[in-house]
């Protein structure tokens, strides 16, 4: 990704400092996130997602189709329609309208296609006032503000905020009482309602097969809008266009849940053209108590360009629900000013692509940490961190990555060259590392190391450790003898994929992983000449050097004759496993052979818990107390989340202690964390903190980026916690047993029986 500019900068840094956003956002997020999850307790969310998914998919496959019923049957009952083409199309005739019919007020209720287009400034150009009457808009309307969310637009303010903005505008007290503040609304905007000469909303549905307009809300300010002024105007994104009504109730279930945490929301209006009565001599007549015009904008801006894209089509099937942003962890911190452009969060990065360009997409797409979390509570089923990752490449592309990132890509990507810049790094780093093999200052990055201490690089690589290992050696060695009861891969042969992070910079858990694989009677294999998966060339957006790696891992492994590759690291999984298929889309040859690979790779904790099936063990003491950290890629990725707390608790006889949100982001994400250091630092100061709230004295986890990370946030706290991988609590543990090896297996097997 490009440098980001200067104003990005030091908006980054003024977010940053704002102690009361970020404990605003920290506060609201996890009450957002609380009552999603009860909301779709009573739901299949699969089974909802899946449907809503392929009326979404079916629809912007047919989306000129519809566009053209859509008009036909909106114009039959009365309304006048307007494909705008552009921005500048929709602006102008909206503006147009105001002209022509006089207006001097405008009232709008909550719409980001408004938004998009930039509305309010073009009526007042035209000589309108414009009010926003729901809540949260006017919030950001009276503080000069745009919105942060793309439900919750204030969502970035907290009450006293509020209430100070409400007193300075306002020229009286108002004090910090969210019944008070939304009493203060609703007087200050009815007269609004009554004197407005236009009303402006947005729509979530139109409904081709009627000509219908649905409009979600809870405030009811919509159907005043609406419902009062004589003239009523929808701006609506074709996207919203379904086929028929039987595709609003999937919407209806989905929306108010993902959205805000609602079975459903107060309010579902249906505008079926302008009011009309037909009572006297069943003569129609427009404009009973309603408004007698009713204008239907239906905004392109990119959208049927995006419709043709492969790789940004998908987000044309985001409803607007806003969960993405509600569970990012890098909008926790600096909010949607910083994390989007106009459309914000997560699902926010690939539209403003598609709605404004590349050039203002380029420095908030570089925030996304890669947690994968967003697509999790997708209603949609979006891939939404694929998106952003093009997003990324395109970036890359078109503008360029900044000179020193570039140049560290290119020798990595060439495995002889990677490798002796990895062993002069070390060298040089060897100074400047504690006993402890941390990096307490790193020069040339500000603030890197200012709230989390660094890893050093190994002076003796893994790769180094582990020559006994290599292939075609290795082979000829008889395959250890069992420790661990019950294990189902004696005698098997298991090559090892440690990843380059454990190979380069934390080659002691790669060691504990051998060790633990000879324990399950496995002949362990290292292939020398791996390298990178290709995951910091793919992240960075640097899409050629990404394949170019990844053409390297699959030629290496599928040479290696053996019966599994395991790999202690998720991410490195998840890349080959996943990632790999859509890097090789292209290449249907190198694709193919991705997933030949795949076949026999498993990550460590599977591989422990499905492959070898180790069940309990007796052991001389008691397991320690634990707690766990969900890495992002294991959870959200790869869907493990009972595996591990079986392994701890059931085989390693530990006590386990939930940590709050163990899912939630620890900051890492790869070079993320040396691009933005503070933010990074920002996110883990929460792991951190809800780790220790535990009082487990050693926080376990499977991804090594994830304990490199909180072992450098312990550390520079001074905290005592130890941060572990799985495979080095199962290796401390090994000393630990309470029989021989046969007793041992007989009494697994007599367990088993019976």
């Amino acid at each position: 990704m490009p440098a980001r500019s200067k104003a990005f900068q030091r908006a980054l840094d003024a977010a940053l400092a704002n102690r009361a956003q970020r404990e605003a956002l920290e506060r609201t997020l996890t009450r957002y996130r609380q009552r999603r999850a009860e909301a779709f307790a009573e739901l299949d969310f699969a089974a909802l997602r899946s449907d809503l998914r392929r009326r979404k998919e079916a629809a912007i496959a047919r989306l000129p189709e519809l566009v053209e019923r859509f008009q036909r049957e909106a114009e039959a009952v009365g309304a006048t329609v307007y494909l705008a083409r552009t921005a500048e199309d929709a602006r102008r005739y909206v503006a147009d309208l105001v002209r022509r019919h006089g207006a001097r007020l405008v009232v709008k209720s909550k719409s980001m296609a408004t938004e998009e287009i930039q509305l309010n400034e073009a009526l007042e150009h035209a000589g309108a006032r414009v009010v926003e009457t729901d809540l949260g808009e006017w919030i950001v309307q009276l503080a000069g503000e745009r919105p942060s969310h793309l439900i919750g637009p204030a969502i970035h303010k907290s009450r006293e905020q509020i209430a100070e903005l409400f007193s300075r505008v306002l020229g009286r007290a108002v004090p910090p009482d969210p019944p008070q503040l939304v009493e203060v609304a609703r007087q200050e905007l009815r007269r609004a309602f009554i004197e407005a000469d236009m009303g402006i909303t947005g729509a979530n549905a139109a409904v081709a097969e009627t000509g219908s307009l649905v409009i979600v809300t809870n405030e009811g300010n919509a159907e005043l809008v609406a419902t009062l002024p004589p003239v009523h105007v929808a701006i609506v994104g074709i996207d919203k266009i379904v086929p028929t009504l039987d595709d609003v109730p999937p919407l209806l279930r989905a929306l108010p849940r993902a959205g805000a945490g609602q079975k459903m929301t107060v309010r579902v209006l249906f505008l079926t053209g302008p009011t009309r009565t037909a009572d006297i001599e069943i003569q129609l007549v427009r404009g009973a108590h309603g408004p007698r015009e009713q204008h239907i904008v239906l905004l392109d801006n990119g959208r049927l360009a995006a419709r043709e894209d492969p790789e940004l089509v998908e987000a044309l099937y985001c409803i607007r629900c806003g969960a993405c942003s509600n569970v990012c962890p890098p909008y926790q911190v600096v909010s949607g000013h910083l994390f989007g452009h106009i459309y914000t969060g997560p699902i926010g990065l690939p539209l403003t692509a598609i709605h404004h360009g590349l050039e203002a997409v380029a420095d908030p797409q570089s925030l996304c940490v890669s947690c994968n979390a967003c697509e999790t509570v997708c209603p949609v089923a979006i891939p939404i961190p694929r998106l952003i990752l093009d997003v990324r490449a395109r970036v890359a592309e078109r503008l360029g990555l900044p000179f020193l990132k570039r140049a560290v890509l290119e020798r990595w990507s060439d495995p002889p060259s990677g490798d002796r810049w990895a062993r002069l790094a070390a060298l040089a780093a060897a100074p400047l590392a504690d006993r402890d093999g941390f990096l307490r200052s790193l020069p040339f990055v500000d603030g890197a190391t200012s709230e989390r201490h660094l890893v050093a690089p190994a002076r003796r690589p893994l790769r180094d450790r582990l020559r006994h290992l290599a292939l075609p050696d290795a082979l000829a060695r008889p395959a250890p003898e069992p420790r661990l009861a019950g294990s189902q891969v004696a005698g098997r042969t298991v090559a090892f994929f440690p990843g380059c992070l454990i190979d380069r910079l934390l080659p002691e858990m790669g060691e504990a992983t051998v060790q633990v694989l000879e324990a399950c009677g496995c002949r362990v294999v290292f292939p020398a000449e791996q390298h990178c998966c290709g995951l910091v060339a793919s992240n960075a957006g640097d899409r050629p050097h990404a394949r170019q790696l990844a053409r390297q891992t699959i030629a290496v492994l599928e040479q290696v004759e053996a019966d599994w590759i395991v790999t202690p690291s998720t991410s490195c999984y998840a890349a080959i496993a996943q990632d790999y298929q859509h890097l090789f889309r292209d290449e249907p040859e190198w694709q193919e052979r991705a997933a030949r690979v795949a076949t026999r790779l498993v990550d460590f904790v599977t591989f422990l818990d499905q492959v070898a099936r180790l069940g309990p063990q007796r052991w001389t003491r008691p397991g320690p107390t634990v707690t766990y950290h969900d890495s992002c890629q294991s959870a959200n990725a790869l869907g493990l989340r009972e595996q591990p707390r079986r392994l701890l608790t059931e085989v390693l006889g530990c006590e386990l202690v939930e940590m709050r949100e163990s899912s939630f982001c620890c900051g890492f994400g790869g070079t993320f964390s040396l691009d933005y250091p503070r933010l990074s630092a920002a996110i883990l100061e929460r792991k951190v903190r809800t780790a220790a709230e535990t009082g487990a004295p050693i926080v376990v986890a499977d991804n090594p980026g994830c304990l490199m990370q909180i072992r450098g946030g312990l550390h520079a706290r001074g905290s005592a916690q130890r941060a572990l991988h799985l495979a080095e609590l199962v290796a401390e543990r090994l000393a630990d047993l309470a029989v021989p090896e046969r007793e041992a297996q007989e009494a697994s097997e007599s367990h088993a029986s019976a």
